[in-house]
């Protein structure tokens, strides 16, 4: 009797891959939105299929027999192809006139390429509609989460097309009511005695102040903490505190001052995109934009060296470069 990978469907894959992963049937039903029973007669139906066990049930939960361990590496293999399948399908019923679907950091999402979009968009002639959603995690391309994402961790999924856009250096900031009040810090030592505002996401780890100035003392320096770019954005222009933001903030009009303590923090600047989305001309054309966004010969703060906010404002004088910002926030 033959037993081939015909003969099972996806569905059963699907259920199989989720109860390996979780070694549980209850929490995969739980995932999957099924009746553990349902889960465990779809396994035992594919076991019969196979003609060998995959899982052993015990008590705790369910573990991989040796040929459930050499199974999962095959149904990840279909797993994948079946993701392929669709995703072209969907990018095939998009390419006409569907939207473009990008996903990037929230930070640079709002403050720094929605302005850019807004160009894009009136100088392809309204065309193409953009969706884009502000993550404050690494979306899953593979998956069609998004059809492209620009985020700050290099993404490790071979089939992706992945390059390097730039780099983002973060420095400290605070209002200038803040620095009144509590005078401006003139060295790392001096930050003890100083209110910070920390964010932290899942592609940013905070401050790790802690191995800096110990554990208690860096639970009573941090004042305010989130994980919102806009939200960490206003809560230092309103004398919260010290924060980490771009090297341009001042120039997209925040009442902040740049305080120069020696030292910034440098993160790259990742874009990533599916081959399949790399066939669809109206894609190519985004990305070549958001490419362009991101050019240190047009956008140096976004280059590998370092810019002062000061060196970053008298780039302004540049004809391409002095009316970027204007209308985007007031400035003060």
């Amino acid at each position: 009797m033959e037993h081939q990978w015909r003969n099972a469907d996806w569905n059963s894959i699907r259920v199989f891959l989720a109860v390996a992963r979780l070694l549980s049937f209850r929490k995969a039903a739980e995932e999957l939105g099924i009746s553990v029973n349902t889960a465990r007669r779809t396994i035992s139906r594919l076991e019969d299929q196979l003609g060998y066990p995959l899982l052993f049930r015990e008590s705790e939960g369910a573990r991989l027999t040796d040929e459930g361990r050499r199974v999962v590496l095959a149904a990840r293999e279909v797993e994948n192809s079946v993701s392929d399948m669709w995703r072209v399908a969907a990018l095939a019923e998009r390419e006409a006139s569907g939207p473009i679907r990008l996903a990037i950091t929230e930070g640079l999402g709002s403050f720094w390429l929605t302005p850019r979009i807004v160009d894009y968009i009136n100088d392809t002639g309204g065309q193409n509609r953009i969706e884009l959603q502000c993550a404050m995690r690494s979306v899953d391309v593979l998956r069609m989460e998004a059809d492209i994402s620009v985020q700050l961790e290099k993404p490790n999924r071979p089939e992706l097309k992945v390059k390097r856009l730039g780099y983002l250096h973060l420095k400290p900031f605070a209002s200038t009511s803040y620095l009144e009040k509590f005078g401006r810090p003139k060295s790392v030592a001096d930050m003890v005695n100083h209110r910070v505002v920390e964010q932290q996401t899942d592609q940013l780890r905070g401050y790790e102040l802690d191995k800096i100035f110990g554990a208690q003392i860096a639970d009573r320096m941090v004042r305010m903490k989130t994980n919102f770019s806009s939200a960490h954005y206003w809560a230092i222009a309103k004398g919260a505190g010290i924060g980490l933001m771009p090297s341009y903030a001042r120039s997209i009009g925040g009442n902040v001052e740049h305080i120069d303590l020696g030292f910034d923090f440098r993160v790259e600047i990742w874009l990533a995109t599916h081959p399949e989305v790399a066939k669809s001309t109206r894609h190519r054309g985004f990305i070549d934009f958001l490419t362009e966004s991101f050019d240190e010969r047009k956008f140096p703060w976004f280059g590998p060296d370092s810019l002062s906010p000061e060196e970053i404002e008298a780039q302004f004088s540049r004809q391409d470069l002095k009316s970027y910002f204007e209308g985007f926030t007031a400035r003060s």
